[in-house]
């Protein structure tokens, strides 16, 4: 998968491109504004993992931001700090969002990674037959 990593911690961020970069194609950022000038370029990302609390943009606003530009993208939140009025609002909104409680062991991330994976090609499945029922009736 195509992964893009945005946390404000230098070593969470070379921790986890580290582990992912094994199996995954990873593009990491500390800073969330240069993560979003990059996503503007590379909207072909599978899933984009970050961190909640950051400066200058914390992770639900960098969330909207690329959600804007492409409403399907898939989230991994990372944060030591979920608050339950935070879970909520992720929940309410349409992005598919998986959060994960810092600290955490690898395979919480592998789970929520392999989720997304089915979910992505369950939608590429589905997208396809679809394509080809149109196709048909257009014929």
């Amino acid at each position: 998968m195509k992964i893009l990593v945005v946390d404000d911690n230098k070593h969470i961020v070379e921790m986890l491109a580290k582990y992912l970069s094994t199996r995954h194609n990873i593009s990491s950022f500390v800073d969330p504004e240069e993560a979003l000038e990059y996503y503007k370029g590379n909207s072909e990302v599978d899933v984009v993992i970050t961190d909640f609390e950051m400066p200058n943009m914390n992770g639900d606003e960098l969330i909207k931001k690329i959600f804007y530009l492409n409403p399907n993208q898939s989230f991994i939140l990372i944060s030591g700090y979920f608050t339950h009025s935070l879970k909520e609002v992720l929940k309410k909104s349409n992005a598919y969002i998986q959060m994960i409680d810092k600290p955490f062991e690898n395979y919480v991330l592998d789970n929520a990674l392999e989720s997304i994976e089915k979910l992505n090609l369950s939608c590429r499945r589905n997208s396809n037959t679809l394509r080809r029922i149109t196709s048909s009736l257009n014929n």
